[in-house]
């Protein structure tokens, strides 16, 4: 699903052309067949299942767990002089940029 700067949903027709070899459109044509779905229907389905796993792969970082734990940790502790020195730097740049 598609949405615009408003965050409305955006219900235009766009088109995407494929090429393919004709073992693998018979093979997305009976998996169409047999959900009861156009080619299509079927393709598009797969395509927007896949993009929301990659998207969602892409969102999250994976640590060890032992790293986790230290940094984790890290961030409970008391700050040090030297990252409330960068996070005063950060803060003047951001304010700055506004």
């Amino acid at each position: 699903m598609r949405y615009d700067e408003g965050g409305s949903v955006n219900t235009s027709i766009e088109t995407i052309n494929m090429r393919t070899d004709a073992e693998r459109k018979r093979r997305l044509q009976l998996a169409a067949d047999l959900t009861h779905e156009s080619l299509t229907a079927f393709v598009l389905s797969a395509a927007d299942e896949r993009a929301e796993r990659v998207i969602a792969d892409g969102r999250m970082t994976s640590l060890p767990a032992d790293f986790f734990d230290d940094f984790f940790g890290s961030l409970a502790a008391e700050p040090t002089p030297a990252f409330t020195d960068a996070a005063s730097r950060f803060r003047r740049t951001v304010r700055r940029a506004e």
